[in-house]
């Protein structure tokens, strides 16, 4: 089933752009940018929320000063695939702070998994008890290590309409 895609007029674009760049601008600021007054503004703000356009606020760390020495894109392949197997190793995977990306994927693998550790002994550890854990059912973790970011994932661009 195909998702529809919101439809967004120029000023929601520009709303968009501005807030992927600086969340922590203020309404007016970010009204002035737009060529809108405040008020809607802020409504426009709130009704890209309300859509789930706009999923959340944050900031981005730097993972080396945040305590993560290791990068690691982990392709996960499991022995056998039924539904109750998925559903623990799901649980498993979506419960550990250190894994801070998921996705579901075609191929060779059934999980892309972006995982962040403070050592290569604290990520072996951490893979190696899911290779060891029966319950799991694991059967393969091929793994990638980033050794320099050309291009951080900021966000999802706005395709065009």
């Amino acid at each position: 089933m195909k998702r529809k895609t919101l439809t967004l007029d120029a000023i929601d674009r520009r709303i968009v752009a501005v807030l992927r760049g600086e969340g922590r601008i203020t309404n007016q600021a970010l009204s002035e940018r737009v060529g809108l007054s405040a008020r809607p503004c802020l409504e426009r703000v709130r009704k890209l929320e309300a859509s789930g356009l706009i999923r959340g606020y944050g900031a981005r760390l730097a993972p080396e000063l945040a305590g993560h020495a290791i990068v690691a894109f982990a392709q996960i392949s499991l022995r056998d695939h039924s539904v109750g197997r998925r559903e623990r190793v799901e649980k498993v995977l979506k419960s550990c702070p250190d894994v801070i990306e998921v996705q579901v994927v075609s191929g060779e693998a059934d999980y892309l998994a972006r995982i962040v550790a403070g050592s290569l002994a604290d990520y072996e550890e951490l893979t190696g008890a899911w290779l060891a854990d029966a319950q799991l059912g694991v059967a393969r973790i091929a793994t990638s290590f980033a050794l320099k970011a050309l291009k951080e994932f900021e966000g999802y661009p706005l395709g065009e309409e």
